[in-house]
């Protein structure tokens, strides 16, 4: 009973307690892992940080704050209009949005601390398709690489600013 208390009062304070964490697997296996290790490195190639990527099996109905954004093709393409530029992806609530459909999401879920896997209906010209699609959101939050589960087109997108998101 205490530990449980010291665990929750350790998570309302964002610290971490050993006795909060299950047992590490004894069978010294390392296939039993459950978690991934991602380096991130500055432009020199220098390691900044080693980060621990948990996964999970979060179901979600709608893009998670990280994600709620403009985005496009390049910084400069921030600049363009939403409504005719192809190189702009807005991601708002439960909708991802492109300059010729807008899809809505039918069940999504995180996958780790960074990337989900979601299904949305798209709607264009009175055509409902249905598309299954992957995001993976960088450490710094300002690149987003969107996939097309079905025919594994990957798209690399960067952060609008703020005053252009939507």
């Amino acid at each position: 009973m205490v530990a449980r208390i010291l665990c929750l009062g350790a998570s309302l304070l964002g610290a971490t307690v050993g006795a909060c964490w299950p047992a590490p697997d004894q069978s010294g296996s390392e296939a039993n892992a459950t978690t991934s290790t991602s380096i991130a490195y500055t432009e020199s190639g220098q390691n900044r940080a080693t980060v621990a990527e948990v996964p999970l099996d979060i179901v979600i109905s709608q893009f998670p704050g990280g994600y709620q954004s403009r985005w496009a093709l390049s910084a400069a393409a921030c600049a363009d209009d939403p409504e005719t530029s192809a190189e702009i992806m807005s991601l708002q609530g439960r909708l991802v949005k492109y300059n010729e459909s807008i899809g809505t999401m039918t069940q999504g879920k995180r996958t780790t601390s960074k990337t989900m896997e979601a299904e949305f209906e798209f709607e264009k010209d009175g055509d409902k398709t249905t598309k299954s699609m992957a995001f993976a959101l960088s450490e710094d939050r300002q690149k987003l690489v969107s996939t097309d589960v079905g025919t594994s087109v990957r798209t690399r997108y960067v952060r609008c600013p703020k005053l252009m998101a939507g």
